[in-house]
């Protein structure tokens, strides 16, 4: 490869959050001494930015768990569960922040436990605060005054204005407890929420790392269970079929995960009705062979559009999003006028 080539897989694995997992292959290939120097470093660098993000992520989660003093149940979500659950995908994932999970009427409690750990909300904008605490699935985000790390605390996998909502307590009970009050959820929960996750996000930059999430997931779940009726069975009662059959699709169609005949009728049944699947589809499928951001051809911004104002349309009614975008809408406007002043 030319050096230019490999300028562009560097930028595209740092993009997709996919560095550690490119240094994890290519020692297990053998071709990590062929590599030029530049992009092994790259490589490398990745991997112990990776160890040492784990290290702390493993140390805050270890002081949360001491310092709980109302004895909270604590469900651990995407990343930091496949940290704790020892997850094959685990050993190649980066992480932004640590997402928690606890019932509703417990949320009073759980921040006040995160304040005692030295973490504060991050949001100042009152608009901001009441949308999230009003309408979503969880508090605005919570940063830790010493270390900047970030945690989301969900209630929910949904936001609450979305008529998909579930009680958060299915994914709480049925979850697995590694210590006292220290959850993780079951791995059925753990694929579903990825699913979801996937489906339902309005940020499409690490997509493909979602997806493969979910492919590493879902292969190892079959190699212990033989087939993934449960799963089905699992995401049909928490009537998220739907998000776990277009993510089937997907990763059939992008990561050729062959389906069983079972599988293919879920998918079949679930996305019968579904007419703008098609174009959805499309528009996943795009995004998860996007190049990198700079070089974003009109195709990848009309199907990120796309599929952004579908994410939103999940999450809330149709009035409630206009009143929301035009609300945003005009706080910016504010905004600029006020640079604009004291720029003069």
């Amino acid at each position: 490869m030319e050096k230019s080539e490999w300028c562009d897989v560097v930028a595209l694995s740092r993009q997709l959050g996919f560095l550690p997992f490119l240094y994890h292959i290519s020692l297990e290939e053998n071709t990590f001494s062929l590599m030029p120097k530049s992009v092994a470093s790259q490589l490398k660098s990745a991997y112990y930015e990776l160890l040492k993000q784990h290290d702390s992520i493993n140390w805050h989660l270890a002081q949360l768990r001491k310092n709980n003093p109302s004895s909270l149940k604590i469900t651990l979500l995407k990343g930091a569960a496949y940290i704790a659950a020892g997850k094959r995908n685990a050993a190649y994932r980066l992480l932004s922040d640590i997402d928690l999970l606890v019932e509703r009427k417990f949320l009073n409690d759980a921040e006040f436990w995160l304040f005692i750990n030295g973490f504060a909300v991050s949001v100042s904008d009152e608009y901001d605060d009441y949308y999230y605490r009003q309408w979503m699935h969880e508090l605005p985000p919570f940063v830790n005054s010493k270390s900047g790390l970030i945690v989301d605390l969900h209630h929910n996998l949904l936001p609450i204005s979305s008529k998909r909502h579930i009680n958060a307590s299915l994914i709480v009970d049925s979850g697995t407890e590694l210590e006292e009050h220290y959850i993780v959820p079951s791995d059925e929960d753990l694929i579903i929420h990825s699913a979801v996750h996937l489906i339902q996000d309005s940020v499409f930059d690490r997509s493909l790392r979602d997806l493969c999430d979910q492919y590493w997931l879902l292969t190892d779940y079959i190699e212990q269970n033989i087939t993934s009726a449960q799963l089905i069975d699992r995401a049909i009662k928490l009537a998220l079929g739907t998000d776990l059959a277009k993510s089937f699709s997907l990763m059939s169609e992008v990561l050729n995960l062959p389906l069983t005949d079972e599988e293919s009728d879920f998918v079949k049944q679930s996305l019968r009705r579904k007419r703008l699947w098609v174009l959805e589809k499309r528009c996943y499928i795009i995004m998860l062979h996007q190049p990198v951001k700079s070089e974003w051809r009109v195709k990848h911004h009309v199907a990120s559009l796309y599929l952004f104002v579908k994410s939103h349309l999940i999450k809330m009614p149709v009035k409630l999003l206009i009143k929301h975008a035009g609300m945003k809408s005009y706080k910016r406007i504010i905004g600029l006028f006020k640079k604009q002043e004291k720029g003069s």
